[in-house]
Parts: C-alpha cells; structure tokens; sequence
C-alpha cells in the first residue's frame, strides 16, 4: 500500500557538506533522502530520523516529531538548517555584540 504525502507546515532547508541547499517538504522525501542519498555520519540520531520517519508514515507518529528527528539528524552530522536561523550567517553575525 502506497503511502499519501505527508507534508510538513513548514520545509526544512539543509545545507549540504558540498554547500549545495536542498529543500525538504514531506516525510516522503526525507525518508528517501536518509535511506539513499545520505552519505555521511550514520549515528543515533540519523537511525531515530529513519525510525520515527517511518512510524509517521504508518501514523503512529506525529509528522512534526519525525521533522525535529530529520532536523536532528542533520545537526548531528553538520550540515546547518534554516531551523537553526538563516543560511550562511555565522551565530554572532549581524552586528550583535557581546557585552561579557
């Protein structure tokens, strides 16, 4: 049986270890892309993205969980999203100073 998108409300932007930015909309995608096209660090994060990927695919978990688990995933093996503020800012730019 062929599984209906599940879309996120909101997509997650990655940037790739080549510096390329791909656009994640559905957990369809980000299961394919964990299963066939992630090359990098396989960790505890990572297999928690494709576990709860697939439980939200059966509905036996919330889509939103299994984007937190992707965007997770892709902390874990360094490559930034627009989760964590925009692309291709550094933490601390954009004229804030410290003050400590």
């Amino acid at each position: 049986m062929l599984n209906p998108e599940l879309v996120w409300m909101t997509s997650v932007t990655v940037q790739m270890k080549d510096g390329t930015r791909q656009v994640f909309t559905s957990v369809n995608d980000v299961l394919d892309f964990l299963e066939d096209d992630w090359a990098i660090y396989r960790g505890r994060k990572y297999n928690r993205a494709v576990q709860t990927c697939r439980r939200a695919l059966n509905r036996m978990t919330p889509v939103a969980i299994a984007r937190e688990a992707f965007i997770d995933a892709c902390r874990d093996a360094g490559m930034p999203t627009d989760a964590d503020g925009p692309l291709g800012t550094k933490p601390g730019a954009g004229g804030r100073h410290s003050l400590a």
